[in-house]
């Protein structure tokens, strides 16, 4: 939506931060050591960056259906 373009664009957030933080944030089974509240932990942050991936494709696909629409006139 709309709403995810503008929150993307105010938070300077782009392919390469998704890509940096998916290194640095891994969605990865859990170490069989770490405690409850460690595996937790990771889930959530794994998860958000699950979730500005997601907005970063929506947006992407909003502005490519934007030119597409925009192209036929």
């Amino acid at each position: 939506s709309n709403s995810c373009v503008a929150l993307l664009d105010i938070m300077n957030i782009d392919k390469s931060l998704i890509d940096y933080l998916e290194k640095k944030f891994p969605d990865q089974c859990p170490d069989i050591n770490d405690a409850e509240k460690v595996v937790w932990f990771k889930s959530g942050q794994s998860s958000v960056v699950k979730h500005l991936k997601v907005l970063l494709e929506d947006s992407q696909k909003n502005i490519l259906d934007k030119k597409l629409i925009q192209g036929d006139k």
